[in-house]
């Protein structure tokens, strides 16, 4: 039996400092993949604890109290591409106390440089791709060629053991994600972005077939898995006995199977379960029916975001999203019929695209007219094929990872193929304040916020946006 620790580093100021809409942001974000990792681990007999450093006033402080006392076996960290100093410098940290200590470090990044972490931080082992199997064969055999999918330290060399297809087929198989380890009182969103605290996040299957060429598909690849209706019910029940008050999905296509995700809502209802959701991973604009969206607003979702990306079908195009502007405004428009709150996801500064084609994107969004927009600026991430291409062409101009964050300009990271930073920024700004300050906007969301009690922090959320 091996004591363990797993770490979710303190991300909140790192990321999210420069947000355009802070207020609509908190450190209380559930970390699923740790508690799947925890409860693999659980289920073999191990001891395991979960630090939420995120949550954290004096985050080294208890990391260092944790690690001395408890003297684990092995320390895990999880780390995206923005974050990944921060897991060098808490493997510098565990080191400081005890050397011998060994630290695994897995998610999106380590798994697209494996080699280069481990030769460039104090990390023992970089677990690729899905950790579910790897971190408990680790914990029974440690660090051997047995374990596939891992990078490890051996003697000052790096050592890769067999990279094979790991992806877990059966996810029923899986137990439950251990949010028992989680205070999860301390797990609240702003009303903004959520209707009840404490909220949790559940995933019910893993795996897009999207080619999107800006996402990352290192951990859960492209081959489709999922849950079974019955499971994902269990697992939604469980989570509100455990005090949840709300969920969220993170699945990258939820209505994937849209028989399946209507089978869901029926098991939801035939339970009498009653709480808000909302599948916060996206939903394709193409894998939507207004059958489908009725009864997801009968179980009890409330907000359906789109994935948009562009006004311009031939950046669409470029970008391999795989669908159509007239696709768009028929999802967004069923959705609203269905009498669900809307949210479209957009991009400026895809590759190839032009001034007017960000234009057609700020006027489209504004076309489709939903309760709510995100825009962004195009971040080439590693393990993307957007980023392999910028790097093959030389547009990449630092692997200083902690710039590549979506709060603030990555004018530093790349240069575009067709436009200048000063003009992509330009839109940036003026993105938000023609949609958002639209007065029409402004009165049916005033009506909208007070009828659904959400008025004032709406209004909290406009004077704190750095507009």
């Amino acid at each position: 039996m091996a004591e363990i620790i797993l770490i979710n580093p303190d991300y909140y100021d790192d990321i999210f400092n420069k947000s355009k809409v802070q207020s609509a942001i908190s450190r209380g974000t559930t970390p699923l993949g740790l508690a799947c990792i925890a409860a693999s681990l659980l289920r073999d007999g191990h001891r395991v604890r979960v630090l939420d450093l995120n949550l954290a006033d004096d985050p080294d402080g208890l990391l260092k109290k944790t690690v001395t006392e408890n003297k684990p076996d092995f320390v895990g960290i999880t780390s995206t591409t923005p974050l990944i100093k921060k897991a060098y410098y808490l493997a510098g940290l565990i080191k400081s106390i005890d050397a011998g200590i060994p630290v695994i470090v897995g998610g999106p990044h380590p798994s697209a440089f494996p080699e280069d972490i481990l030769k460039e931080s104090a990390i023992d082992c970089v677990v690729k791709g899905e950790g579910d199997s790897a971190i408990s064969l680790i914990a029974k055999e440690g660090f051997s060629r047995s374990v596939p999918n891992i990078f490890y330290k051996d003697s000052g060399r790096v050592v890769s053991s067999l990279i094979q297809d790991n992806i877990i087929s059966d996810l029923d198989s899986l137990p439950f994600p251990a949010y028992e380890l989680f205070d999860i009182r301390k797990y609240h969103q702003p009303r903004i972005s959520s209707r009840r605290s404490p909220l949790g996040y559940l995933e019910t299957s893993r795996g897009c077939y999207g080619k999107c060429v800006f996402c990352n598909k290192n951990i859960h690849g492209y081959k489709i898995r999922m849950k079974s209706v019955l499971r994902v019910v269990d697992e939604m029940e469980r989570m509100l006995k455990l005090g949840f008050g709300e969920i969220h999905i993170m699945d990258d296509i939820f209505t994937v199977d849209m028989n399946r995700a209507y089978a869901i809502c029926e098991e939801i209802i035939r339970r009498g379960l009653k709480f808000p959701w909302y599948p916060r991973g996206g939903i394709r604009v193409d894998r939507v029916t207004g059958e489908l969206l009725a009864m997801m607003k009968r179980a009890g979702c409330y907000r359906i975001p789109f994935g948009i990306e562009s006004g311009s079908q031939r950046v669409i195009d470029i970008i391999k999203k795989g669908v159509t502007i007239a696709q768009a405004e028929e999802a967004v428009g069923l959705a609203k019929k269905s009498g669900l709150e809307t949210e479209c996801y957009f991009m400026l500064g895809l590759p190839t695209e032009s001034e007017e084609d960000m234009k057609k994107t700020v006027d489209f969004s504004i076309k489709l007219n939903p309760d709510y927009v995100k825009f962004a600026i195009a971040i080439p991430l590693p393990g993307t094929k957007m980023f392999d291409d910028m790097s093959a062409k030389g547009q990449i101009k630092t692997r200083d990872w902690s710039k590549y964050n979506f709060s603030s300009s990555p004018k530093d990271i790349y240069d575009h193929d067709n436009l200048d930073w000063e003009t992509i920024d330009k839109y940036y700004e003026i993105s938000h304040r023609r949609f958002y300050l639209r007065p029409d906007y402004i009165f049916s969301t005033a009506l909208r916020t007070i009828a659904n009690g959400t008025f004032f922090a709406h209004v909290k959320a406009f004077l704190k946006t750095r507009w």
